[in-house]
Protein backbone atom coordinates (compact mmCIF):
# COMPACT_ATOMS: atom_id res chain seq x y z
CA UNK A 1 0.00 0.00 0.00
CA UNK A 2 2.54 2.51 0.81
CA UNK A 3 4.40 1.87 -2.53
CA UNK A 4 1.17 2.60 -4.63
CA UNK A 5 0.99 5.78 -2.50
CA UNK A 6 4.83 6.72 -3.23
CA UNK A 7 3.95 5.59 -7.04
CA UNK A 8 0.53 7.95 -7.33
CA UNK A 9 3.25 10.87 -6.03
CA UNK A 10 5.97 10.40 -8.67
CA UNK A 11 3.38 10.33 -11.13
CA UNK A 12 1.50 13.52 -9.70
CA UNK A 13 4.88 15.36 -9.25
CA UNK A 14 5.87 14.73 -12.77
CA UNK A 15 2.29 15.29 -14.38
CA UNK A 16 1.49 11.98 -15.64
CA UNK A 17 -1.31 9.52 -14.90
CA UNK A 18 -1.20 6.27 -12.42
CA UNK A 19 -3.19 3.18 -12.85
CA UNK A 20 -3.74 0.55 -10.39
CA UNK A 21 -4.18 -3.29 -11.20
CA UNK A 22 -7.52 -4.29 -9.36
CA UNK A 23 -6.56 -6.42 -6.26
CA UNK A 24 -8.69 -9.23 -5.29
CA UNK A 25 -7.99 -10.39 -1.49
CA UNK A 26 -9.82 -13.45 0.18
CA UNK A 27 -10.30 -13.79 3.41
CA UNK A 28 -8.21 -17.72 3.32
CA UNK A 29 -4.70 -15.72 1.91
CA UNK A 30 -4.50 -13.31 4.98
CA UNK A 31 -3.14 -14.40 8.58
CA UNK A 32 -5.13 -16.12 10.70
CA UNK A 33 -4.56 -13.15 13.14
CA UNK A 34 -6.34 -10.55 11.09
CA UNK A 35 -9.98 -10.43 12.66
CA UNK A 36 -13.25 -10.27 10.91
CA UNK A 37 -16.47 -8.97 11.53
CA UNK A 38 -20.06 -8.51 10.98
CA UNK A 39 -20.77 -5.27 9.84
CA UNK A 40 -24.30 -3.78 9.25
CA UNK A 41 -24.77 -3.65 5.80
CA UNK A 42 -26.67 -0.90 5.79
CA UNK A 43 -24.35 1.77 6.82
CA UNK A 44 -21.51 -0.19 8.15
CA UNK A 45 -20.87 0.07 11.88
CA UNK A 46 -19.36 -3.41 13.53
CA UNK A 47 -21.56 -5.60 14.43
CA UNK A 48 -20.02 -8.69 16.33
CA UNK A 49 -16.58 -10.56 15.58
CA UNK A 50 -17.34 -13.73 13.35
CA UNK A 51 -15.94 -15.64 16.11
CA UNK A 52 -18.99 -14.99 17.80
CA UNK A 53 -21.05 -17.40 15.92
CA UNK A 54 -22.52 -20.19 17.63
CA UNK A 55 -24.66 -23.12 16.49
CA UNK A 56 -28.07 -23.15 18.49
CA UNK A 57 -30.92 -25.53 16.58
CA UNK A 58 -34.11 -23.93 16.18
CA UNK A 59 -37.18 -26.37 16.10
CA UNK A 60 -38.93 -23.73 13.70
CA UNK A 61 -36.78 -23.85 11.40
CA UNK A 62 -38.10 -24.81 7.91
CA UNK A 63 -34.34 -25.46 6.60
CA UNK A 64 -31.15 -25.90 8.55
CA UNK A 65 -27.61 -26.40 6.41
CA UNK A 66 -24.39 -26.03 6.97
CA UNK A 67 -22.37 -23.36 4.34
CA UNK A 68 -19.31 -21.88 3.56
CA UNK A 69 -20.09 -18.39 4.29
CA UNK A 70 -17.89 -15.18 5.43
CA UNK A 71 -14.83 -16.68 4.53
CA UNK A 72 -15.69 -19.63 7.07
CA UNK A 73 -16.03 -23.44 5.49
CA UNK A 74 -19.22 -24.42 8.18
CA UNK A 75 -21.39 -21.88 8.65
CA UNK A 76 -25.25 -23.18 10.08
CA UNK A 77 -27.94 -21.27 8.44
CA UNK A 78 -31.79 -21.54 9.79
CA UNK A 79 -34.67 -20.61 7.51
CA UNK A 80 -37.42 -19.51 10.34
CA UNK A 81 -41.05 -17.77 9.91
CA UNK A 82 -41.92 -15.37 11.88
CA UNK A 83 -46.16 -14.97 12.21
CA UNK A 84 -46.36 -12.63 9.60
CA UNK A 85 -44.75 -15.31 7.59
CA UNK A 86 -42.34 -13.04 6.67
CA UNK A 87 -39.13 -15.39 5.73
CA UNK A 88 -35.37 -15.35 7.34
CA UNK A 89 -32.37 -16.46 6.93
CA UNK A 90 -30.72 -16.56 10.03
CA UNK A 91 -27.27 -16.62 12.61
CA UNK A 92 -26.73 -17.74 15.92
CA UNK A 93 -24.18 -15.35 17.99
CA UNK A 94 -22.92 -15.29 21.28
CA UNK A 95 -22.54 -11.38 21.57
CA UNK A 96 -23.36 -8.59 19.27
CA UNK A 97 -23.52 -4.44 19.63
CA UNK A 98 -27.31 -3.92 18.39
CA UNK A 99 -29.52 -2.63 20.64
CA UNK A 100 -32.44 -4.13 21.79
CA UNK A 101 -36.38 -2.96 21.23
CA UNK A 102 -39.41 -2.93 22.96
CA UNK A 103 -40.77 -5.48 25.70
CA UNK A 104 -39.28 -9.06 25.96
CA UNK A 105 -41.56 -11.21 23.45
CA UNK A 106 -43.37 -14.46 24.91
CA UNK A 107 -45.32 -15.67 21.99
CA UNK A 108 -43.97 -16.81 18.99
CA UNK A 109 -40.56 -17.65 19.53
CA UNK A 110 -38.20 -19.60 17.43
CA UNK A 111 -36.41 -21.00 20.73
CA UNK A 112 -38.57 -22.94 22.91
CA UNK A 113 -37.92 -21.53 26.90
CA UNK A 114 -36.60 -18.13 25.47
CA UNK A 115 -37.98 -14.85 25.01
CA UNK A 116 -36.99 -12.36 22.31
CA UNK A 117 -37.08 -8.93 21.59
CA UNK A 118 -35.72 -6.73 18.12
CA UNK A 119 -32.14 -6.31 17.97
CA UNK A 120 -31.14 -3.02 15.99
CA UNK A 121 -28.11 -1.45 14.69
CA UNK A 122 -26.65 0.80 17.43
CA UNK A 123 -25.66 3.70 14.46
CA UNK A 124 -28.71 3.68 12.01
CA UNK A 125 -31.35 1.89 13.91
CA UNK A 126 -32.03 -0.89 11.03
CA UNK A 127 -33.36 -4.00 12.22
CA UNK A 128 -30.44 -7.01 11.88
CA UNK A 129 -32.33 -9.40 14.11
CA UNK A 130 -33.11 -10.66 17.26
CA UNK A 131 -31.94 -11.31 21.18
CA UNK A 132 -32.84 -14.05 22.76
CA UNK A 133 -32.96 -14.69 26.77
CA UNK A 134 -33.63 -18.07 28.90
CA UNK A 135 -37.88 -16.83 30.20
CA UNK A 136 -36.62 -17.78 33.78
CA UNK A 137 -34.22 -14.84 33.37
CA UNK A 138 -36.27 -12.21 31.62
CA UNK A 139 -37.11 -9.07 33.28
CA UNK A 140 -38.06 -5.62 32.43
CA UNK A 141 -35.34 -3.79 33.33
CA UNK A 142 -32.62 -6.36 31.09
CA UNK A 143 -31.78 -4.66 27.90
CA UNK A 144 -29.22 -7.19 26.50
CA UNK A 145 -29.34 -11.08 27.07
CA UNK A 146 -27.48 -13.17 29.90
CA UNK A 147 -24.43 -15.29 29.31
CA UNK A 148 -27.26 -17.74 28.51
CA UNK A 149 -28.92 -15.74 26.23
CA UNK A 150 -28.02 -15.13 22.38
CA UNK A 151 -28.50 -13.26 19.29
CA UNK A 152 -30.00 -14.23 16.03
CA UNK A 153 -28.81 -11.98 12.98
CA UNK A 154 -30.65 -11.71 9.70
CA UNK A 155 -28.14 -12.83 7.20
CA UNK A 156 -29.41 -9.93 4.77
CA UNK A 157 -28.50 -7.09 6.98
CA UNK A 158 -25.26 -7.76 7.82
CA UNK A 159 -21.47 -8.41 5.34
CA UNK A 160 -18.36 -8.97 6.93
CA UNK A 161 -15.61 -6.90 7.17
CA UNK A 162 -12.94 -8.62 5.26
CA UNK A 163 -15.82 -8.97 1.87
CA UNK A 164 -16.65 -4.99 2.50
CA UNK A 165 -13.07 -4.54 2.18
CA UNK A 166 -12.61 -6.13 -1.14
CA UNK A 167 -15.47 -4.15 -2.42
CA UNK A 168 -14.06 -0.32 -2.30
CA UNK A 169 -13.13 0.95 -5.45
CA UNK A 170 -9.90 2.43 -6.07
CA UNK A 171 -9.67 4.89 -9.03
CA UNK A 172 -8.01 3.25 -12.07
CA UNK A 173 -7.10 6.88 -13.23
CA UNK A 174 -5.85 10.11 -11.89
CA UNK A 175 -5.37 13.14 -12.85
CA UNK A 176 -2.75 16.02 -11.98
CA UNK A 177 -3.94 19.08 -10.24
CA UNK A 178 -3.69 21.24 -13.92
CA UNK A 179 -6.04 18.53 -15.30
CA UNK A 180 -8.97 19.47 -13.14
CA UNK A 181 -8.24 23.19 -12.69
CA UNK A 182 -8.15 23.85 -16.61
Amino acid sequence: MVFAVVILFVCLAYGNSARFQDTDIHPGDLSKTVNDYFLCRHCGTDISPLSSLISIDSPAASDSRVSPLFGLKEVKVQTVKNSLHSQFEILTLSKTLCVGKGNWQTEDSWFPGYVWKVCVCAKCGRHIGWMFEPLHLATSDKIYPSKEGFYVVIISSIINELHADSLIVVPKHFSTIEDISD
